[in-house]
């Protein structure tokens, strides 16, 4: 196999290296510093001696992850500058995580040695079954999560090396109409691929005889007529794949060459490092991720065509207002509620709640607050990671109102002729700068996945080899064993991980939603109880952790029943319409699906037309975080009300 990477990619990948070196270089120091330590507390929480800086930048490293640097970005360049007000909620989760539960959560861990979450809350009720549930339900929610983080990382990697699509065949094109999607045809080696591209609308109408094969460029470029009006697309040939022998289809190769470097490389310094590589790359990462932004702010803002007399960002915003998104109003892409009716005030305070609740919640963050030094070194690093958000969140922005301004349709999935919305990041960074300069910023967005990644991975480690393997299995296990099981373990988990990510499943970004609010429902009340609360009990604890997660899986099995029961239902009816113009007889009724549909109306909600196949039930119109998070918080006082604690416990925890 002979891989053709151009001079320019080549000087990309270089600069990429240089991260990845440094990288390799803080594991390798971090695994020398911790055969001086103890094992356990130095591998899995760095000897709870972070500072404020370095607190900072790992907390912000680990909840920054591919989705602010991937989906991010294409949600601005689609909606514009509402975007600002569907995240400003993200500078109140240092409040929420480190202000209220900070202190208390890290004076709850040294009281009784807790080394993870599930330690502190088994430790703080006496309680095994309450570890075991709080381990597992950590484990099941991260798995997902880190499916998706490495996909994002093969997809960087991938577009730093552009690799050219392969020499194909242009065999034909045919309108998809149930997929809504245009299926162009390749012979490749003898065999058939084929390209999707989105119909720029449901009125389009393809123009078979104006498509024209450019075979130098490696491109179709196919024509609609939507409503009089012409929309040209142009279309790659089909990238280069490599067949995996255990899948049906192949893979891409610059894919698979950029999933295999991203989890050589995190698996290996998260393994070989512990903790402390993963805090001192956070500090890495964290840097080039801000230096990265502010760069792309400026090179952007600077690129942007005047207008008007306008120049610069003024300028940007006055291309948007120029512009008419696909089913919108001239001006959606600048004043609020955006096109489509994207973010309606209502709405608008539903993230702001949103974000600042599962941003609390979520485990990840939680098991940083049990490592820092000091009272002083929390208050100084909510200062300092407030104003980081504020610099991160506001550059990616301004970046991506730019890029709708320089690129007006061609990563829309509408309408778009050249790639999809979530490559809009990595397509700026080359399109912005030297090929030098462009791998240094493409290692920003590749750091806060690489961040995310290392804290996933030692999570599900400590919660197989600490919560599971010492505090159940062999409590007596001694140092030696447990490091070489920790090291088997993270290094298997990555491993595995990216086997599932080579084929990763559909609705995957809507999958890591639901995984962070089940998190956030199963562990924030009852964690905030247990800190905060002296009446609550373990059996109130454990009812609200299940409860919560219960409520939001129930929600989404809902939405997902009433989904596939509604498409049903509504293929019946167009399939019968058909059969009764052709006056042919008609298809036999989906039973089940018809009758779920007419006997569960009472239910709020119920028969909605979804947007999407994995989108859960919205019960009264809220979403399943709310209905999540009052049955949690119900569930763990109502159960401690009607249950004693112990006595010996609230002496220790509550002097």
């Amino acid at each position: 196999m002979s891989i053709n990477i151009s001079a320019e990619s080549w000087q990309v990948l270089v600069a990429f290296g240089l991260y990845l070196a440094g990288c390799v270089a803080l594991g390798y120091m971090s695994h020398h510093y911790l055969q001086k330590r103890k094992f356990m507390a130095s591998y899995f929480l760095g000897d709870r001696g972070l500072g404020a800086w370095v607190l900072a930048l790992t907390v912000a490293a680990t909840a920054i992850s591919g989705g602010t640097f991937m989906g991010f970005p294409s949600l601005i360049y689609s909606n514009g500058w509402i975007m600002g007000l569907w995240i400003c909620s993200y500078m109140v989760v240092p409040l929420t995580t480190m202000v209220l539960l900070g202190k208390r959560l890290n004076q709850a861990a040294r009281l009784s040695g807790a080394v993870t979450l599930p330690d502190v809350m088994r430790d703080r009720f006496a309680s095994p079954a309450l570890g075991i549930v709080s381990s597992l339900l950590i484990l099941v929610c991260l798995i997902f999560n880190l499916v998706a983080q490495f996909k994002a990382g093969g997809l960087v990697l991938k577009e730093a090396m552009r690799l050219p699509p392969a020499a194909a065949t242009f065999v034909k094109a045919d309108v998809d109409k149930k997929g809504g999607n245009l299926v162009l045809a390749f012979e490749v080696d003898g065999t058939t691929d084929t390209q999707k591209v989105p119909l720029p609308s449901e009125k389009a109408t393809f123009l078979k005889d104006r498509t024209q094969v450019r075979e130098e460029q490696r491109q179709v470029r196919v024509v609609f007529d939507v409503e009089g009006e012409t929309v040209e697309k142009v279309v790659p040939f089909p990238p280069a794949k490599l067949r995996v022998p255990w899948l049906r289809k192949p893979v891409e190769t610059a894919y698979l060459i950029g999933l295999a470097i991203f989890t050589l490389t995190v698996v290996a310094y998260t393994t070989y490092g512990g903790y402390w590589a993963v805090t001192l790359t956070d500090l890495l990462a964290g840097l080039v991720m801000l230096a990265g932004v502010i760069v792309m702010a400026v090179l952007a803002v600077r690129a942007v065509e005047p207008v008007n007399g306008y120049t610069g960002l003024a300028a940007a915003t006055e291309h948007l207002r120029q512009i008419t998104p696909p089913e919108g109003e001239k001006g959606d892409l600048v004043y609020g509620p955006g096109p489509k009716h994207f973010l309606p005030l209502g709405l608008a305070f539903s993230f702001f709640l949103m974000w600042s609740i599962m941003g609390a919640g979520q485990p990840s963050g939680l098991v940083r607050l049990m490592s820092f030094k000091d009272a002083r070194s929390l208050r100084r690093a909510l200062m300092l990671i407030a104003g980081y958000y504020i610099v991160i969140y506001v550059s990616l922005l301004i970046i991506f109102v730019c890029a709708r301004a320089m690129l007006p349709t061609q990563y829309l999935r509408e309408i778009g002729s050249e790639g999809e919305p979530d490559s809009i990041m990595p397509v700026m960074a080359r399109r912005l700068a030297h090929p030098l300069v462009a791998g240094l910023l493409l290692a920003a967005p590749y750091a806060a996945i690489m961040s995310t990644v290392a804290a996933f991975l030692l999570m599900i480690s400590s919660s197989l080899v600490r919560d599971l393997y010492q505090r159940v299995i062999n409590p007596t296990a001694s140092q030696k064993t447990l490091r070489r099981a920790s090291y088997a373990v993270t290094g298997l988990v990555g491993l595995v991980v990216m086997l599932g990510a080579i084929n990763p499943p559909a609705f995957l970004q809507y999958i890591i939603v639901f995984t962070a609010s089940g998190q956030g429902c199963a562990f924030l009340a009852p964690v905030g109880l247990a800190l905060y609360w002296r009446r609550t009990t373990r059996q109130g604890a454990l009812a609200g952790m299940l409860g919560g997660f219960v409520v939001v899986v129930g929600l989404y099995a809902l939405g997902w029943i009433n989904n596939h029961s509604e498409a049903a239902v509504r293929e019946y009816r167009e399939q019968a319409a058909h059969a009764r113009q052709a006056e042919q007889p008609e298809p036999e009724m989906p039973s089940a699906s018809t009758w779920l549909q007419e006997n569960l109306r009472w239910i709020p909600g119920w028969g909605q037309k979804p947007d999407t196949a994995f989108e859960p039930l919205h019960l009264g119109g809220l979403d399943p975080l709310v209905w999540g998070l009052a049955a949690s918080l119900l569930l763990t006082i109502g159960i401690s009300l009607a249950t004693r604690p112990d006595p010996a416990l609230l002496a220790k925890y509550f002097p």
